[in-house]
């Protein structure tokens, strides 16, 4: 089991530190949908009325905001630091939610 889970975590790393690079630059379909009705050039707003227009800048900003890391200014080196980073860090916390959880439950002990 525990050479299962460092290959399951090794193969994630690799994914969202290195194939996630080749993802697609194009709008998602939740984005898509929010830009019906806007004309779009090189992926900035130009004119019409869509829903996306309301939208500001994060409120909260962030390390991670946009899938990269803001303080980098290479945005390859970025996009893959901000995989792993997200990877490690939801791997550590649900490994402390699994823990907490399976802390609470003791074996039952057999009547003999």
């Amino acid at each position: 089991m525990k050479k299962f889970l460092i290959t399951g975590t090794i193969v994630t790393l690799v994914l969202a530190g290195f194939v996630s690079l080749f993802a697609s630059a194009s709008p998602d379909g939740l984005e898509s949908v929010l830009l019906t009705g806007c004309d779009t050039a090189e992926g900035e707003i130009t004119g019409g009325a869509c829903v996306l227009q309301a939208a500001g800048e994060h409120e909260i900003g962030g390390a991670f905001a946009d899938y990269g890391m803001s303080f980098l200014d290479n945005e390859i080196l970025g996009a893959s630091l901000a995989g792993i980073l997200g990877v490690l860090l939801t791997l550590g916390v649900a490994t402390g939610l699994f823990w907490l959880l399976a802390r609470g439950k003791k074996p039952a002990e057999e009547n003999a």
